[in-house]
């Protein structure tokens, strides 16, 4: 009977550096990825009203606090769909739901990863001037960056799962 079943508390690290704690810390590898969840549909949705502008010669159609309610939205939505329709199919990391607090902690992170993007959006066309497409080049860039991130991380947990459990096998035997 897990201690879970039993109704007895569990430490669980806010770093989840093994796959035991994946999904339920409130830091993992997936993080970084859901980070790049925020760039990425920051730079989507900006990249919709900028293309929509230059169709029709218009400016201002949306404002960009707008995009981050809309990243927002998407960073909640797809918690909601990765813990209810990918965990009944059966597709979920580990087949387990996320924890409240891991939940609440990767919206977060969407939310950072957007802001972020939207950071970049001011630096680049407000501050320096410049046009859209070197925004979209550094938005693509930092992406980039962000997945190599998690890529590592992935790895690293990876790692570390196997080294706990082999010292595990030792300390049982």
């Amino acid at each position: 009977m897990s201690s879970e079943e039993s109704g007895k508390e569990r430490y669980i690290p806010f770093i989840g550096r093994i796959m035991d704690y994946v999904g339920r810390s409130p830091l993992d590898f997936y993080s970084w990825g859901h980070i790049a969840f925020g760039i990425g549909a920051f730079s989507i949705f900006s990249l919709i009203i900028t293309i929509f502008e230059l169709i029709f010669s218009t400016t201002a159609v949306m404002p960009w606090w707008w995009i981050m309610t809309f990243v927002i939205a998407v960073g909640i939505g797809w918690e909601v769909i990765e813990n209810t329709i990918l965990w009944k199919l059966g597709v979920k990391f580990e087949n387990r739901r996320d924890s409240f607090v891991n939940a609440f902690f990767d919206v977060i992170f969407v939310i950072l990863g957007g802001l972020a993007t939207w950071l970049l959006k001011w630096i680049i066309m407000d501050v320096m001037g410049e046009f859209g497409r070197w925004f979209y080049i550094s938005a693509l860039v930092l992406f980039v960056i962000i997945l190599i991130a998690y890529f590592i991380g992935f790895y690293i947990t990876n790692e570390e799962t196997k080294k706990a459990r082999k010292d595990l096998g030792k300390l049982i035997s």
